[in-house]
């Protein structure tokens, strides 16, 4: 068993407002948990209107296939043209 952690700083390009990066931020935390079956949340910048830190964590039978399911992941957020990903950082935790 593999578990990795996936942390993402963002910039929200299209928030005019905590409202709307909120709203943006829930929108794609809920994509990615339908389809790649991860946990996610934000865990810095909150009060921040444009600024994220997301924390995504996943657990597979091998590393290999983590890795697949990360690159995925930030290939997602490259596609998406709502949110720059300003720094990813991977980290096995076991």
């Amino acid at each position: 068993m593999s578990v990795g952690l996936l942390l993402l700083d963002c910039f929200v390009n299209q928030s005019r407002s905590l409202k709307d990066k909120r709203r943006i931020i829930k929108s794609m935390t809920e994509r990615l948990r339908r389809n790649f079956n991860i946990a996610i949340c934000e865990v810095e910048y909150q009060n921040q209107w444009q600024r994220a830190r997301l924390a995504i964590v996943l657990v597979n039978t091998r590393w290999s296939m983590a890795q697949r399911t990360i690159s995925r992941i930030l290939g997602f957020f490259e596609r998406d043209r709502r949110i720059e990903l300003l720094n990813a950082e991977t980290q096995k935790l076991y």
